[in-house]
């Protein structure tokens, strides 16, 4: 997959699921179904053939897709970014907020979740159950690789050491 160039229409949207982060260039028109073929062909190429002991699906439709409930609080949970489709009558209407990143309301940075369906399954069942997202969000002290417990202080310098 050659490198896109970024151009001020493009989103760059982080797809995060367990520890793996995907970044995605991708255009504000662009349908959910072609971010979700992406995400599986950016994976491909990096050589990722599993997340968490789950197997790539092979088709786009696998792939689930969550946003935060809270957009500032990712400890208050996800929830399926795609809206069910409406059945009236012998009409089957679809939410313009399925359509792309822009009827969603995503902006440059925006941060979603993505995880599979169970291969045995052809409904929308979950082996993670309809709303749980494995998203492990990185906190200040992992970044950092700090491991001190609370009310432990860093190392100081007494008084005549060298630095």
């Amino acid at each position: 997959m050659p490198a896109a160039k970024p151009n001020p229409q493009q989103l760059t949207l982080r797809l995060k699921c367990h520890k793996t982060t995907i970044l995605l260039l991708v255009a504000p028109h662009d349908s959910l179904t072609s971010i979700k073929a992406k995400l599986l062909e950016a994976m491909k190429v990096a050589n990722i053939s599993e997340i968490q002991g789950r197997a790539l699906p092979t088709s786009p439709e696998d792939v689930l897709l969550g946003v935060l409930i809270a957009k500032n609080d990712p400890g208050a949970g996800w929830t399926d970014l795609e809206i069910p489709e409406k059945e009236e009558g012998a009409n089957t209407k679809s939410s313009v907020l399925n359509a792309s990143p822009m009827g969603a309301g995503l902006e440059d940075g925006s941060v979603l979740a993505f995880k599979f369906r169970t291969e045995a399954s052809d409904t929308d069942d979950l082996d993670m159950g309809d709303n749980e997202w494995d998203v492990i969000m990185p906190t200040f002290d992992d970044e950092e690789g700090s491991q001190m417990k609370e009310g432990e202080q860093g190392s100081q310098m007494e008084e005549g050491e060298e630095a």
